[in-house]
């Protein structure tokens, strides 16, 4: 109201609600006085032509506490009920609405009344259809209005005590959400992490601080430790989450082993030696420690760290093997401030975790790559919103040149200057970031959707091969959504080859087989790229369902200056042969390399001797002109 003044919420030292006197609002009654109903005026609506019922119905309903209308025309009373919203509506039976629906009937079926129904009848069929609709009661002619009075006093009375119980419902979610929120406050000021009973970050960066301020005083070092795992998600999922605590438990516990047994250092030191581990978070530990100037002080302690983490965890009668990632930043040199200082030793873990795990220092380059992986990543977003990426086209041809018989679609992501950012660089980024699901489903559907375009216009291209990452194999509904799309640009399944490389994809995994052979039964190609540079498929080639064997470039390069390579090939086609599977060679640059492919009898192949990779349009022409130069 103007000029009333509002009392602040009381706030604590920190600036933040005490949540504890809110909670004690809530729980009081938002007014005393309804606790007691004797002294509530509810309202009824009375529906009904009789002069009789209309007099003495208002002179009872009025004389029980409730305020009550009665309208002169009760034809409209699911529109009046609607208006008045009335604690109870007592209607006459033989009332029906203007299409001929009974009143009370109409009222019954509106959800958006709440109100309590009386129904008053003057027959038995009046009766039985009042029950039928569910109405809240029925009285029966002559009609006692003291008894229909009080009846209605108590439908009123109903109504106003579930509106309390709702409201106090809702004061109680309010209470219990600003409990959580005060635990949740409590648990942040916590220092320790409760699974591995370490030190948690917040903690962590605290003893950084003090840390920092003793290397100052002494004139020594800090070496700060980040530490990850490869594949420890893969224990969660094996294992499970309790399980998975008790690994982490055990690793914290020989880290500060580690830290304990590196008390006694090679050289004397200034001052006291400062070291903490700490739980940085679900999967990354953190370890600070104070040493002198002396290198080989440090990498005693990160072989000691290498050795300690790479020795098996057993839990509950399992053994479980780990590889370490661990980063590390020296302060002065490496960082000014705490913050800065971890999140150096962070990159430096996650270059380590890159490259397979080991031990990696910080330096300028690891964050140089960290921000330029972070920026291709917050671009590729982008990219995807504003369609900036784009499929090209390359031919793959008849060995005798005669005809392209399909195209493969590769992606590419131009920038404004005119360069290109290049898949091998973009496509890491967008796997670990989980942005290839849905840049493989743009791929999909662009090259679907290109092939049909083709058709339309009289390209007869046989297929088209598109490229699939292991995040869309292993992805649930795959097969599915690929039959979608296919029947979207209404493309025989026969259209579409997918291909999935050797290298980190075909490893054997049998969520990835058992999804190839869901892909097989839609009738789509399969087709197995870069076959070679693996060392995993050759051992169950036997069981995938696929169609293709694409001998990768690096051995269709060598074919002219190293027997060997030639050797290689002339053993793969021969197995794509025995396995009957088609043969295509990439990579072909030169009439020298096409004619070797020849006589080792290779089916297709593709490469610039016919054509690089080209837009749409540029696709479409080409395939008007000879295959071969």
């Amino acid at each position: 109201m103007t000029g009333t003044k509002t009392k602040p919420e009381s706030r604590g030292p920190e600036g933040q609600l005490d949540l504890t006197q809110t909670i004690k609002k809530l729980s009081m009654p938002t007014n005393p006085a309804n606790d007691a109903f004797e002294d509530d005026t509810g309202s009824a609506l009375l529906l009904c032509r009789d002069n009789s019922a209309q007099k003495w119905g208002q002179r009872w309903l009025t004389q029980a506490g409730l305020k009550t209308c009665v309208p002169p025309d009760p034809v409209n009373g699911l529109d009046i009920a609607r208006a008045r919203t009335p604690d109870v509506i007592i209607v006459e039976a033989g009332l029906q609405d203007a299409t001929g629906v009974p009143v009370f009937s109409a009222l019954a079926d509106a959800a958006d009344l709440a109100a309590p129904i009386i129904v008053m009848c003057a027959s038995s069929r009046e009766t039985a259809a009042a029950l039928e609709a569910e109405v809240f009661d029925v009285v029966r002619k002559p009609y006692e209005w003291e008894l229909i009075s009080r009846r209605a006093r108590h439908a009123s009375r109903q109504i106003a005590m579930e509106k309390q119980l709702a409201d106090s419902r809702d004061s109680l979610t309010k209470a219990l959400t600003l409990a959580d929120a005060a635990r949740q406050q409590l648990r942040s000021r916590e220092s320790f992490e409760p699974v591995t009973g370490l030190p948690n970050k917040t903690k962590f960066i605290g003893l950084l601080k003090r840390g920092m301020h003793a290397v100052d005083r002494d004139g020594t070092k800090l070496a700060v430790f980040v530490i990850g795992f490869t594949r420890f998600r893969l224990v969660i999922e094996a294992m499970g989450q309790e399980k998975a605590d008790n690994v982490l438990t055990q690793i914290g516990h020989n880290l500060a082993e580690c830290l304990r047994h590196s008390g006694s250092p090679r050289r004397e030191m200034n001052g006291l030696r400062t070291a903490a581990a700490a739980s940085l978070d679900q999967f990354r530990f953190g370890l600070m420690l104070t040493c002198s100037n002396d290198d080989e002080e440090l990498r005693v302690l990160h072989n000691q760290l290498l050795d300690t983490l790479s020795q098996p965890i057993q839990v509950s009668g399992q053994t479980v093997y780990l590889s370490a990632c661990l980063g590390v930043a020296l302060y002065p040199q490496d960082a000014d401030d705490a913050d800065s200082l971890l999140q150096r030793a962070d990159n430096a873990m996650r270059d380590a975790q890159s490259r397979g795990g080991g031990f990696k220092y910080y330096c300028a380059e690891t964050d140089a790559a960290a921000a330029r992986k972070l920026r291709i990543e917050n671009m590729l977003h982008e990219a995807l919103d504003r369609d900036d990426l784009k499929l090209v086209y390359q031919p793959i041809t008849a060995m005798d040149g005669s005809h392209v018989v399909a195209a493969e679609a590769l992606l590419r992501w131009p920038q404004e200057d005119g360069s290109f950012i290049p898949p091998t660089e973009f496509v890491p980024i967008a796997e670990e970031s989980g942005l290839m699901i849905r840049i493989g489903a743009y791929v999909l559907d662009e090259a679907c959707r290109q092939l049909k375009a083709w058709h339309r216009v009289g390209i007869a291209l046989p297929h088209i091969c598109v490229n699939v990452a292991k995040v869309q194999l292993i992805s649930a509904g795959f097969a599915d959504s690929i039959k979608r799309i296919l029947e979207r640009h209404d493309l025989d399944p026969a259209c579409l080859e997918l291909e999935i490389s050797e290298r980190g994809v075909l490893s054997g995994d049998y969520d990835v087989i058992s999804q190839l052979v869901e892909i097989k039964k839609l009738g789509i190609r399969l087709s197995v790229d870069d076959f070679g540079t693996g060392d995993s498929a050759i051992a169950y080639l036997k069981d995938l369902p696929i169609d293709v064997l694409k001998i990768d470039q690096s051995y269709v390069a060598g074919l002219t200056v190293n027997h060997k390579d030639e050797a290689i090939t002339s053993a793969m086609v021969a197995l794509g042969q025995r396995l009957n599977l088609e043969v295509i060679a990439e990579g072909v640059e030169t009439a020298e390399q096409l004619s070797i492919l020849k006589k080792l009898g290779c089916d297709t192949f593709q490469g610039f001797l016919v054509s690089k990779a080209v837009a749409a349009d540029a696709f479409a022409a080409l395939l008007k002109m000879p295959a071969t130069p």
